[in-house]
């Protein structure tokens, strides 16, 4: 069936299930017969408007956003202290079960031959706490734990103990138990791939990954994108030439996958609990977001930048990813993720606003005593050897000298780290370094903005720096 077919079959189907909960009855769910009347009658939603539903949901209320009673819920991008919590039916496991048997299907329709597979998989899930009569922690846990039962005597570890540990447990365990084994899969965030490379590299003394692992066949990659980190594991592989499976997935459910190893964008999966709607040109401002047209999937066109909009199966009514995708194609829909809505750094997994950023800046020259003007960020990776980490360009009022520049980052780390769990978890399990500060002059922000060609009345530095880097450091 065509994309159209598929995502309107999905939003009735939804609209029909939930029609009787409290959201439903709210906005007339079983009125809506026509997609039109959709977008009449049921708002675009941000997760501050949908947090009062969640809430009762934690506290044990029934049929609140999806029928019957919620008790899982997955963390999305927030701050290290609540953060967002994001509800998980089971109908909602059952569709990222049913995704992950397609990515599975897709790969063996690919390569035929499953002894490319045959051996140890590595995985690294995220951690799960039970919290009274809930749990919460992050979707890769929870998909680990549904994960089917064919799969667990090919996993190096127990999933259910590693969503147990701390990351810095469940990474020695995997690592070690991963020195003597035969590994022919890894699934996990890419920059967690680059450092049980690195380290495992440096435990061995290998001279690369093809001495330590030579039937290693397939890196599963999803979280990050994939292309900033490529190129380095290829450098550290030596001669082995495995096959890479992109996901694009988030607490909201899984989007879509690469399908074909030899394409770079993904395809969107249309059948699987999810209705996607699409915002062209998007704003970043949340309420300039609220109001923007949205169009179904059936009204989309290529190249053209959309923000994705979600109604899944886990009572998340159009609900705003905040992400930025293009389609490279329309039938069937295929997509790249270009970013988010808002300015993030998040090349290396961080989930960094800017203005995360700034504040903590601003905080820590306010307790130094200095003064900045402009800054910018360069997120870096300079080879397959080092960690990534952010370079930080500040145009200071007076000249600093570079003691002071250090014990400015470290004051910035430690704030970033208490701000924003994401970079705090990069931060502390070694796979982002800490951050780089340098001064720079007005005379090379103009040479930068000449080279760029923004030399005019509205030129400006970029809070994050990705051209023309190297004349800035």
């Amino acid at each position: 069936m065509k994309a159209k077919t598929l995502q309107q079959i999905n939003l009735f189907r939804l609209l029909d299930i939930a029609g009787a909960t409290e959201f439903g009855t709210k906005y007339r769910f079983d009125t809506i017969k026509e997609y039109s009347v959709f977008t009449d009658q049921v708002p675009i939603h941000f997760y501050s408007d949908l947090l009062p539903y969640i809430q009762k949901m934690k506290e044990g209320y029934e049929d609140v956003l999806w029928p019957g009673k919620v008790d899982k819920f997955a963390v999305s991008a927030g701050t290290t202290g609540e953060g967002k919590h994001l509800p998980l039916s089971r109908d909602r496991l059952g569709s990222d079960g049913a995704y992950m048997k397609e990515v599975a299907l897709s790969y063996f329709r690919q390569r035929p031959n499953l002894f490319r597979i045959l051996g140890k998989h590595l995985s690294l899930p995220g951690s799960i706490e039970q919290q009274g009569s809930i749990q919460i922690g992050e979707v890769s846990g929870f998909s680990a734990l549904n994960s089917p039962a064919w799969l667990r005597p090919f996993q190096l570890a127990d999933p259910e103990s590693l969503t147990k540990m701390s990351f810095q447990q469940k990474f020695d365990l995997l690592l070690k138990k991963a020195l003597n084994a035969n590994i022919k899969v890894i699934t996990a965030v890419p920059s967690w791939i680059l450092t049980l490379f690195q380290q495992a590299l440096s435990e061995t003394g290998a001279h690369d990954i093809e001495e330590i692992w030579p039937n290693l066949n397939l890196l599963v990659c999803g979280g990050v994108k994939l292309s900033n980190y490529r190129p380095h594991f290829e450098k550290l592989m030596g001669n082995l030439n495995p096959d890479f499976i992109e996901t694009y997935g988030a607490s909201e459910g899984y989007v879509a996958y690469s399908d074909n190893l030899d394409r770079d964008d993904l395809k969107l999966v249309t059948d699987n609990g999810i209705f996607f709607e699409f915002i062209k040109d998007p704003l970043p401002d949340k309420d300039a977001l609220s109001i923007q047209d949205a169009v179904p999937i059936w009204q989309v066109e290529k190249k053209v930048p959309y923000a994705v909009i979600v109604s899944t199966n886990a009572g998340l009514w159009r609900y705003a990813l905040r992400d930025v995708i293009e389609f490279t194609s329309l039938e069937p829909p295929r997509i790249v993720v270009k970013g988010r809505i808002n300015e993030m750094l998040d090349d290396y997994g961080e989930g960094l606003y800017i203005y995360e950023a700034e504040e903590a800046l601003s905080e820590a020259l306010s307790e130094m005593n200095l003064k900045k003007s402009v800054f910018t960020i360069a997120p870096l990776l300079p080879d397959e050897t080092e960690i990534p980490y952010h370079h930080w360009l500040v145009q200071f009022s007076n000249p600093i000298h570079t003691d002071t520049l250090k014990r400015l980052a470290q004051k910035i780390d430690e704030k970033l780290k208490r701000m924003n769990r994401h970079y705090a978890i990069r931060r502390e399990s070694g796979t982002l370094a800490l951050p780089k500060i340098d001064s720079i002059s007005q005379q090379d922000i103009n040479r930068w903005l000449d080279a760029c060609d923004k030399i005019k009345a509205q030129g400006k530095l970029p809070r994050i720096l990705r051209e023309n880097v190297d004349l800035l450091i």
